[in-house]
């Protein structure tokens, strides 16, 4: 059974409506906002339906960091694929810098790669449906971040394409039921100087479900 999670009831409902039946092979469930209640909820799920579940699909929107240009960079209702997911503002804050603990017994783990096999299925559905997409590091904060020098310390320090607020925590619990797990997101905002643009976030929740949707009914035939 594929466990499909969102941050966010407003995420999952544009999952949902792509879902003409009742589908057994699917799970979907509302995981929360943050890494800690993301972490709580997902560590539940895995524990009452451990036998059930054998892929983990996390999905919703993020903000995508600036870059040098227009032309190369990411942009808004732009497709996300992670390869991995990094803590990024576990440790001293500085300002808009953060520098993890000193002491290596502080730190933990930080970094996590997902599974090349569910992500290669989803590049090809992806690349099967001609839809333009971007791969690459994912970065986890525990707040969203509002200025864009901080933006880019963390796209510089971890090569970060996007952040949000629950990939990386649900890694953790997923390594720990070596539970494969994949995550997309959709770009609803530029990590910059706040107020910025207005978030476009209807838009990109409406379509990362859509996209999610693509891939999850590809990654059914793993089951």
């Amino acid at each position: 059974m594929l466990l499909v999670l969102a941050a966010t009831e407003f995420e999952m409902m544009s999952f949902k409506s792509t879902r003409l039946k009742s589908d057994d092979q699917v799970m979907m469930a509302i995981c929360g906002v943050g890494p800690v209640e993301s972490a709580v909820c997902v560590m539940q799920l895995l524990g009452d339906h451990a036998a059930k579940i054998t892929h983990v699909v996390n999905f919703g929107i993020g903000g995508a960091y600036l870059a040098e240009s227009v032309e190369t960079g990411i942009g808004l209702l732009d497709i996300c694929l992670a390869e991995s997911e990094v803590l990024g503002d576990y440790g001293v804050c500085y300002g808009n810098q953060m520098e993890p603990f000193a002491d290596r017994e502080l730190t933990g783990k930080m970094h996590f790669t997902l599974d090349k096999d569910l992500f290669n299925d989803a590049r090809q559905e992806l690349i099967g449906n001609k839809l333009d997409f971007y791969t690459g590091p994912f970065v986890t904060v525990n707040g969203a971040s509002g200025t864009a020098e901080r933006g880019r310390f963390i796209k510089n320090k971890f090569n970060g394409i996007c952040e949000n607020m629950e990939g990386a925590a649900i890694a953790r619990c997923c390594e720990l039921f070596s539970l494969p797990m994949l995550e997309v997101r959709v770009v609803s905002n530029m990590v910059e100087d706040r107020p910025g643009e207005p978030w476009r976030l209807k838009e990109a929740c409406s379509r990362s479900g859509y996209i999610t949707s693509l891939i999850v009914d590809r990654l059914k035939n793993r089951l």
